[in-house]
């Protein structure tokens, strides 16, 4: 009698330390599953803002026929690729640097896309490129 009590105390010991093994591993997966939704991130410039600070002052040109100085907020899309398309302007200054700002931006290298669950996306971004006059320095606003 006292063996075969034995035998089941061992047997629901195991068990239970099965049950417990299986709870730790679906915790971990659960825990993998928020560590790769923290990897989600925005569409950036390669390298970062200072080298988007960076390209913009050593691509922007003021238009002479301009006569005037100010922030042009472009909204686009920065597509799964890598590719920027479908310019907007959201915050005028005047025609001649709302069509000078998109077309700086036109130029610029393919962005690192944004990543949505592990996957790149396509994302909009909005960015400002400010205007001044030539002993200031130009490009992305503060």
């Amino acid at each position: 009698m006292r063996i075969k009590t034995l035998t089941i105390t061992l047997a629901l010991a195991s068990f239970f330390s099965l049950s417990a093994t299986d709870l730790n591993t679906s915790n971990s997966i659960h825990i993998e599953a928020i560590s790769i939704q923290e990897k989600d991130k925005q569409a950036s410039f390669p390298g970062g803002k200072e080298e988007l600070k960076k390209w913009l002052r050593e691509n922007l040109d003021y238009p002479s026929e301009a006569k005037r100085y100010g922030t042009v907020m472009v909204d686009f899309i920065v597509k799964k690729n890598g590719k920027l398309s479908d310019f907007a302007i959201r915050k005028s200054v005047n025609d001649i640097l709302d069509v000078a700002a998109v077309e700086i931006l036109r130029g610029m290298p393919k962005w690192e896309p944004a990543i949505k669950n592990g996957k790149a996306v396509d994302s909009k971004v909005q960015l400002p490129v400010k205007f001044v006059p030539k002993k200031e320095e130009g490009g992305l606003s503060d």
